[in-house]
């Protein structure tokens, strides 16, 4: 019987830390979605996807790849770390305050009644709290140590999920009910930060220009299939909230990002297995390219075919489930979205499982 290598038992175990975050932040996610939809409707639900997808569409700028980046390099020289770490965090936060100025202005343009976009402003918040938790998140990919991250993951998602209860609870308006997420990536942040100092790292803001500019470099082909894959997910949602729709389904364009997001959301859900999966796989790569192209080569192809494989099982069994899913979740009022979620778990998910190669 061949043993595991110490190699596989840090992907694996890494992936598994993280996966236990993602189910308690799934469940969540689930629950704070069958909340919203069965209390509030289709259309107020699709206003709530609406103030989740319209900062979601700009998160990428932020991130560009720059962990990807940070990962290669502290790999190889750790002592590099607080100059990194302080430098993204500086870059990180002046994009996302930039990209949160822009995008609201562009927001006043968008045919929106005036509580929806005061929802989604509240929402581009999460522009920044995404990029703080980013950030953190390169101490612990490369130290391969998920589990500290998953604390304070899982910590942010149950204070999300406490305020969504309470706020679904007395029927607040939906806009705050979305802004729970805002202030669980806070919390979040909050103790990736106190993990990171008792790993020994300390954030250093010293601006380094020459740093700058070789992340924006080096990220620049990352950052923009980054851009483009983000666009092509999520920029759907916003063309269904302002087109002209066909008078043949019978809804509104909110309710029709309400029937389209609610199984979208469902697909999104389903992709947290294999981004998890090579989060904890990436820095093996990374060495594993330093040590020799055929050690490369080898984990390589473990990988992809783990990728392929899993899903094709998983889009096989989203054809059959499709149905009960949506019936759970949104009731006879989102019937609509039955064939939506079976076109993407069944002609989505293999291609997607393959372009998690490049999620970190």
């Amino acid at each position: 019987m061949v043993k595991p290598s110490e190699t596989s038992i840090k992907i694996a175990s890494n992936t598994i830390y993280q996966i236990v975050g993602k189910v308690v932040s799934m469940t969540i996610t689930i629950i704070a979605t069958v909340l919203v939809v069965r209390m509030y409707g289709r259309e107020f639900y699709g206003e709530f996807n609406l103030m989740q997808t319209f900062p979601a569409l700009f998160f990428i700028i932020v991130d560009f790849g720059f962990n990807a980046i940070a990962t290669r390099e502290l790999s190889g020289n750790w002592e590099k770390v607080e100059k990194y770490l302080g430098n993204i965090l500086l870059l990180r936060v002046g994009l996302a305050l930039l990209v949160m100025t822009l995008s609201g202005i562009a927001l006043i343009f968008f045919p929106y009644a005036a509580g929806l976009k005061f929802g989604i402003y509240l929402s581009l918040f999460l522009i920044l709290t995404q990029a703080l938790y980013a950030t953190t998140n390169v101490v612990f990919q490369v130290k391969l140590r998920y589990d500290l991250s998953t604390i304070g993951y899982v910590t942010g998602s149950i204070i999300i999920f406490l305020s969504v209860l309470l706020l679904t609870y007395f029927r607040a308006p939906v806009m705050w009910v979305n802004f729970s997420y805002v202030v669980g990536g806070l919390v979040t942040f909050v103790i990736n930060v106190f993990y990171i100092k008792r790993l020994g790292v300390r954030v250093k803001f010293a601006y380094d220009k020459d740093l700058v500019r070789f992340l924006f470099i080096q990220s620049l082909p990352l950052g923009l299939m980054f851009i483009f894959s983000q666009v092509n997910f999520k920029v759907d949602s916003i063309f269904i909230s302002i087109l002209n729709l066909p008078a043949r389904y019978g809804l509104n364009n909110t309710e029709s990002v309400g029937v389209y997001g609610l199984p979208y959301k469902v697909f999104e859900v389903s992709l947290v297995v294999p981004t998890f999966f090579m989060n904890a796989a990436y820095p093996v790569l990374v060495r594993h390219m330093n040590e020799s192209r055929e050690r490369l080569k080898e984990t390589f192809f473990k990988v992809i075919t783990a990728l392929s494989v899993g899903g094709i099982i998983f889009g096989l069994i989203g054809i059959v489930i499709a149905p009960l899913i949506i019936r759970l979740l949104g009731g006879e009022p989102f019937s609509q979205s039955v064939p939506v979620l079976g076109y993407y778990l069944a002609f989505r998910s293999d291609n997607s499982y393959i372009a998690c190669l490049f999620c970190p």
